[in-house]
């Protein structure tokens, strides 16, 4: 036997071998893209609940952002609600006032923008999955025909077409998920962006009025300065 032919061979041997890891991970697939879709009803079906008659505008509009009472904030959606309990945890640390704000938003938005990755794999790998579980047994069809057996052929045809059904299927639905949910993550990351503006304004305006509040260096000095000579002339 040639070395080209021990090298083809080998690579025949090697696709059988992957044959059964295939078909494995496109039953897995076909598992997260049905966890998936649960999830996603689910998670349609608490943001109905949450955001029915909610206008982030109007809530702004009756009242400040920092004071708000419990019941005010309980009309707020769940990732809102974080992020007004995140600010007031870390408002105490005195690492807040330099960059903090940004940065507890920018990791809310990562931390949302991740629940985007699962199905963002599965869009790619469940196509593949099916090409992959295609290719294989067609390889086993190929041989089969060349040995005369048309009924092996026939089944491996089968299995091969099968794989293929089911990893764009799975791709499909995946897909479906990853725009849905991409609108829901783009109009979380706007809300909190806007609510933490809000905040930061808050802020801003009370450290402002505490300072306009407070007396100027020497302005009490000053002050009895005019008195007393106001005093000296009332006397003179």
């Amino acid at each position: 036997m040639n070395l080209l032919g021990a090298l083809e061979n080998g690579l025949f041997a090697l696709a059988q071998v992957l044959r059964l890891p295939v078909i494995t991970l496109l039953w897995v697939a076909v598992g997260a893209a049905v966890f998936m879709a649960g999830g996603c009803v689910v998670e349609w079906l608490a943001r109905r609940r949450e955001r029915a008659g909610f206008n982030l505008n109007a809530w702004l509009e009756a009242g400040a952002v920092l004071g708000a009472d419990a019941a005010r904030r309980s009309a707020l959606p769940a990732p809102l609600r974080g992020l007004l309990r995140d600010v007031e945890s870390e408002r105490r640390k005195p690492s807040f006032g330099d960059g903090g704000l940004e940065h507890l938003v920018l990791e809310r938005e990562e931390r949302v923008r991740r629940t985007l990755n699962g199905s963002r794999v599965l869009v790619k790998v469940g196509p593949s999955l099916g090409l992959l579980g295609t290719l294989i047994p067609m390889g086993t069809a190929l041989a089969s025909l060349t040995a005369g057996n048309l009924e092996a052929m026939a089944g491996q045809m089968v299995v091969a077409f099968t794989t293929t059904i089911v990893g764009l299927a799975a791709g499909t639905v995946a897909y479906v998920i990853q725009v849905v949910r991409h609108g829901w993550v783009n109009e979380t990351v706007r809300e909190q962006r806007f609510l933490a503006e809000r905040v930061a304004g808050e802020i801003a305006r009370g450290e402002a009025g505490t300072d306009a509040g407070a007396p100027a260096p020497g302005a009490a000095q000053e002050e009895r300065d005019d008195g007393a000579l106001s005093a000296s002339a009332v006397a003179g």
